[in-house]
């Protein structure tokens, strides 16, 4: 595997530290399923992060990946699924901790794959 540079691991290790916090707050107000999803990516994100600080290692960016568009499946789902007649309206579309959640997991994605291209020409 190519080595990763520490620079674009620390941005994404702290974008990624954000993002935790964020659907850690998201978890601690809601309920149900999406408590649960909020605390298990919640969790991811701490640890990941902080493993990506002290070892940065590609498969942690790919997991930073994934785990951020698992968070921005967590935004959109709820608000394209009742269009199509599945499940009800989502509750409150514009929450600010839910759009702000979405951002950062979004950022946390293309940070990571900018990463992951940059460790991969550093190796050819």
């Amino acid at each position: 595997m190519p080595p990763v540079p520490r620079g674009g691991s620390t941005v994404v290790a702290a974008t990624w530290a954000v993002a935790g916090v964020v659907h850690l707050l998201i978890a601690l107000r809601g309920d149900g399923a999406g408590a649960v999803l909020g605390f298990a990516l919640a969790a991811v994100a701490l640890v990941g992060a902080a493993a990506l600080l002290v070892d940065p290692r590609p498969e942690l960016l790919v997991v930073a990946a994934v785990a951020g568009v698992v968070g921005v499946a967590a935004f959109a789902l709820p608000l394209i699924l009742p269009l199509l007649g599945i499940g009800g309206p989502a509750t409150d579309p514009l929450d600010a901790w839910r759009i702000g959640a979405f951002v950062v997991d979004a950022l946390t994605v293309r940070l990571a794959a900018f990463t992951l291209r940059r460790a991969g020409r550093a190796r050819a």
